[in-house]
């Protein structure tokens, strides 16, 4: 096996050294050379940019999902969060329910429409930052759909 390597590498010297057209083939074997070299740097450039945004992202995500940040909120704060952000779309109005906040329990009272409804409301309110517990007080009146349903 050794003596057709070096058969073919005479080969391949004689090719590139011959004379007439050897500087040309040479010329020729270096360019297509640096293109090769320049494709697989774009190409490796392109998957490094990628890889480092997707760290960037996991490293986020996962900075957000294992440490929420500890801010000191007042009672006063954690109220007016809960007001804009758990009584938001949920279909309760806010005069309906009564929001009590100290030392980070909240307690509600008030009445809701439907056992579902205040369920919800006070899964949203325990998502709050700055909530640490919930007594809910919420009277439950039942709608003419549950009251069938029911039935």
């Amino acid at each position: 096996m050794g003596k057709a390597k070096a058969f073919l590498a005479g080969i391949g010297l004689a090719y590139l050294l011959d004379p007439r057209q050897g500087r040309r083939r040479r010329k020729v074997l270096a360019d297509r050379s640096a293109r090769v070299v320049r494709r697989t740097g774009r190409h490796a450039q392109k998957k490094a940019r990628y890889l480092g945004g997707v760290l960037r992202g996991l490293f986020a995500r996962s900075r957000r999902l294992v440490a929420r940040p500890d801010v000191a909120v007042d009672d006063a704060t954690v109220e007016q969060r809960i007001r804009s952000d758990a009584l938001r779309d949920v279909g309760v109005a806010a005069h309906d329910v009564d929001i009590r906040v100290e030392r980070g329990v909240v307690t509600l009272r008030g009445s809701v429409e439907g056992r579902t409804l205040a369920d919800d409301l006070v899964a949203r309110v325990r998502k709050v930052p700055g909530v640490r517990d919930v007594a809910a007080m919420l009277k439950v009146t039942t709608t003419e759909e549950e009251g069938r349903a029911a039935a």
